[in-house]
């Protein structure tokens, strides 16, 4: 089978979809079907000028010219969606015939296009969902009211007749039954972890952790990653304060639009042990995250179901419990109460995260919890499992959960 996969960004480029997308195109090729991806020129970032065509890991890349804007502000991304859009559109009309067409969700609604393509050439069309639009739009405050109805009606239309819609887990598929009609197959499976992280030996001490200044003995909690719009700060700020200068260490890693707003809480409390560490490239990730005892996740109420970061995959996959800031229903909260690879607190509750901390600062508690972490990731979350069912569901037959 010849599949086509759409998705506007694709490795080298640093951005988690493109990277995803690659092992699925591997494991499709492994599987003995033809993968051919079709993404920018321009990077995630901004700038960019990857190869127009090239061969990765046997998967055939066709990368369109771009404007490589970046990230940085809404104008520049809508102009790169826009040139992205429209290059893509002519490829998909004069390129080899697939027999399945995949779309992801980046640039929003590219689905349309896969829908429109998947029409005029007589072929099936598939969608991963990533992220959901357009409730992640209005959750962003970005459009409300009729604009919101009119794309819900177009989001529909474009998954319409699909072979498979795929969310990533059981809340997202939940908001996306809105979008399938009683004829579109719907399923759901996790993310795993990057390939590489694997727990710290036994034993051994990690040499980031002194680099960084941070006491043996201290309890350390990280918070690595996107620090966007549909995450909470507020409850682990709160706690900083509450636990004053003798409290566990904090640190922030990565960047987003909330990086700011806990930056000036730093510089305004320069007494506190809290750190701001900046964004950490591919061959230091894995001692980067386990330098830390506990890592900190958290997903605003207002997003459940509509985005769902991997960071829980990677942190289980290395042994390392987490504290999680959101709502028990959320995956994430459901994945940690299933495997009781760390603490599940509510939003708002500051008393509770202080308690998950208390706990937390018992060694043989963590070691407890990071086992269970582990465990899980290897029965529930690993690439082989879920790799493996996402091919199956694509160009197989099985469309159950």
């Amino acid at each position: 089978m010849r599949v086509l996969l759409l998705n506007q960004f694709y490795p080298p480029d640093v951005a988690p979809t493109g990277r995803y997308l690659h092992e699925l195109a591997r494991a499709l090729v492994a599987a003995g079907h033809e993968a051919v991806v079709v993404a920018s020129r321009r990077a995630y970032a901004g700038g960019g000028d990857y190869a127009a065509h090239q061969w990765l890991d046997g998967v055939e890349v066709v990368r369109l010219a771009g404007f490589g804007f970046g990230r940085a502000t809404y104008v520049g991304k809508l102009v790169d969606y826009v040139g992205y859009y429209a290059r893509l559109a002519v490829e998909l009309a004069n390129t080899q015939r697939p027999d399945l067409i995949v779309a992801l969700t980046t640039p929003p609604f590219v689905g349309l296009l896969a829908k429109l393509a998947a029409q005029a050439r007589g072929v099936r069309h598939a969608h991963w969902i990533m992220d959901v639009y357009p409730d992640v739009m209005r959750a962003h405050g970005m459009l409300d009211g009729r604009a919101y109805e009119l794309l819900q009606r177009l989001a529909r239309w474009s998954l319409s007749g699909a072979r498979l819609v795929v969310a990533l887990g059981p809340a997202m598929a939940e908001t996306m039954r809105a979008y399938c009609g009683a004829g579109t197959r719907l399923a759901w499976v996790p993310l795993w972890a990057p390939a590489g992280l694997t727990p710290w030996p036994v034993g051994q001490q990690v040499p980031l952790r002194a680099e960084r200044g941070w006491e043996p003995d201290r309890l350390v909690l990280l918070y690595s990653g996107n620090m966007g719009l549909a995450h909470r700060f507020e409850e682990f700020l709160a706690a900083i304060q509450r636990l004053g200068p003798t409290g566990p260490r904090w640190a922030f890693a990565g960047t987003g639009r909330s990086r700011p707003t806990i930056e000036a809480f730093v510089a305004a409390n320069p007494n506190l042990p809290v750190q701001m560490l900046p964004y950490v490239p591919d061959d230091a990730v894995r001692e980067h995250l386990c330098s830390a005892d506990v890592h900190l996740v958290s997903l605003d109420a207002r997003w459940e179901g509509m985005v769902l970061p991997s960071k829980l995959q990677a942190s289980f996959a290395l042994g390392k419990p987490v504290i999680f800031v959101g709502t028990s229903s959320q995956d994430m909260a459901r994945w940690i109460a299933e495997s009781g690879g760390g603490w599940v607190v509510n939003e708002g509750d500051v008393d509770g995260l202080l308690a998950a901390v208390a706990e937390a600062s018992d060694p043989e508690e963590r070691v407890r919890r990071g086992a269970s972490a582990l465990a899980y990731s290897q029965r529930e979350l690993s690439d082989q499992k879920n790799l493996g069912r996402l091919v199956e569901l694509l160009v197989g037959g099985r469309h159950d959960r």
